[in-house]
């Protein structure tokens, strides 16, 4: 049985930069990030599919990836107006993939630190 005692974030932080484990779950995520942005592209009504990008916004030690699309109108369809009932593209894409998300964090995870 292996154990693993951390006295602080910080050291949690050298240990698990030790292992790479934060460029295995970079690259994890942003296959996610990828895969999300295509589905709701498929989705998305008329070309506004073609306008979706994703953009890593990290900053720090804070991984981040955004999704969206510079066209106004997908504002307006992902969330509706007054006016108009919402014709959410994205939102359900990202739900429908959460699980599968957190199953590969978590593979990932075990297994990097298997590896070393």
């Amino acid at each position: 049985m292996n154990a693993l005692t951390v006295k602080s974030v910080e050291a949690l932080k050298r240990r698990l930069a030790a292992k790479g484990l934060e460029e295995a779950t970079g690259k994890m995520l942003a296959s996610e990030a990828e895969t999300i942005r295509a589905g709701a592209a498929r989705a998305a009504l008329g070309r506004l599919g073609e306008t979706l990008e994703t953009i890593e916004e990290s900053n720090g030690d804070r991984l981040s990836f955004a999704i969206g699309t510079p066209h106004r109108a997908g504002r307006f369809l992902e969330f509706g107006t007054r006016q108009m009932r919402a014709r959410p593209f994205l939102w359900p894409v990202f739900r429908a993939r959460l699980p599968r998300i957190k199953q590969d964090l978590t593979n990932t995870l075990r297994a990097s630190l298997v590896k070393q």
